[in-house]
């Protein structure tokens, strides 16, 4: 195993914080611009991905999919308002070449509601691929398993 050095570390830290703010500060506007023009987004359970099946819970394969899911969001969707919080750690990084990279890292979403009320909304892990390139860090895969199949509300908002 490589070495990452520190200005890669620094650049994924940068993206995965890009990420968790475009979310919960609600500019999700700004979060398609965080993958690559071709990439994955998916949120599948941890029991489908540990038995590699192929159902998920969200499932974007380009930047305009993605885009797709915030017009959703914004104007198509009917939902009660809430926010997230989002809380990351355990990141492990490994090269799979000079400018491709592998990352897992744990994550927990506390939802808060309109009235107030707070849930831990969903936990699980991030298992990315991300490329780096002149204009920095972006994702080529993100795939959100959750360790809950449960979802109660209508799951619009990314994790």
């Amino acid at each position: 195993m490589t070495d990452i050095s520190d200005k890669v570390r620094s650049q994924i830290d940068d993206l995965n914080t890009r990420y968790i703010r475009a979310i919960d500060d609600d500019k999700l506007e700004d979060w398609p611009a965080l993958f690559a023009e071709r990439c994955l987004y998916k949120i599948t359970t941890r029991e489908n991905y540990d038995r590699n099946l192929p159902m998920s819970l969200m499932e974007c394969t380009s930047r305009g999919m993605l885009n797709d899911r915030v017009t959703g969001y914004r104007r198509i969707n009917i939902y009660e308002p809430q926010r997230y919080t989002h809380m990351i750690s355990g990141r492990s990084i490994t090269a799979i070449d000079a400018t491709h990279y592998s990352c897992r890292e744990s994550f927990m979403v506390v939802r808060t509601m309109i009235n107030g009320e707070m849930s831990i909304f969903s936990t699980g892990i991030y298992h990315d691929k991300i490329v780096i390139g002149a204009d920095g860090a972006q994702f080529e895969e993100r795939v959100v398993v959750q360790e809950s199949r449960r979802v109660d509300v209508l799951l619009v908002i990314p994790l």
